[in-house]
């Protein structure tokens, strides 16, 4: 059932206007970034100096747009609603439902291609030493950012103008659009995940339980880049 709060936001005016700055600068500024970094690299290092820039250009997006939404009416409590403790085992399980969907991804694709697949893995497209803080500020900051710019604002504003399921495709393809500096990995990981977590939002309209689930992948993910001992 949708929160009141979120169904009275889900009917703020919107121009065009700004939807237009609100999804098109994250947009561009992150695209230009993966254009940047597929021209200058083959591979993709992750290090601290790189994580903390990503986080700096996401706290500077955050400043710029938070005060400008706010005075539009957009209220980032509305569109996540009351944490609960209930939503953490609500993300446990939401995780176990992304990995479901990557697993079977890789599953799909190898049955189809299985020298592109092991071909894939042997590359090894991600490389890098990251230490712990940077990974907990990272796996901590960086899906509160994503979360409530690609499903919290998203959803409810596009929705109330183009329908619920013409929000949710857009959410993917930008959501995926700035992954695609990933390569290949971009569709095999995110564009699953994308679209079970964009699904999860649009049906239960909580927002906390997606971040808890985006909060453990990173953890994860970013953990294999720890340095060795």
């Amino acid at each position: 059932m949708e929160q009141p709060e979120l169904a009275q936001h889900s009917h703020r005016p919107v121009t065009t206007r700004e939807m237009a700055l609100v999804l098109g600068l994250p947009t561009a500024v992150f695209l230009a970034s993966s254009i940047s970094w597929r021209v200058r690299h083959t591979g993709i290092v992750f290090t601290d100096r790189r994580l903390l820039m990503t986080l700096a250009i996401e706290m500077a997006i955050v400043a710029v747009l938070l005060p400008y939404l706010w005075r539009k009416g957009w209220r980032p409590a509305a569109v996540a609603g009351t944490p609960e403790p209930r939503d953490v085992v609500r993300g446990l399980g939401l995780w176990l439902g992304l990995m479901g969907a990557v697993y079977l991804t890789v599953i799909v694709l190898y049955v189809a291609a299985p020298d592109y697949v092991r071909g894939l893995v042997q590359t090894r497209p991600f490389t890098g030493v990251v230490s712990a803080p940077v990974i907990v500020a990272t796996a901590l900051l960086n899906p509160i950012f994503e979360e409530f710019l690609w499903l919290g604002y998203t959803i409810p504003t596009l929705g109330s103008r183009f329908g619920i399921r013409t929000a949710c495709v857009i959410s993917i393809v930008l959501r995926v659009a700035v992954h695609l500096y990933q390569g290949t990995i971009a569709l095999i990981a995110i564009l699953p995940t994308a679209i079970v977590m964009t699904v999860y939002f649009a049906r239960t309209r909580r927002l906390w339980p997606v971040v808890v689930a985006h909060v453990i992948v990173d953890a994860i993910g970013l953990s294999g880049f720890l340095p060795a001992t």
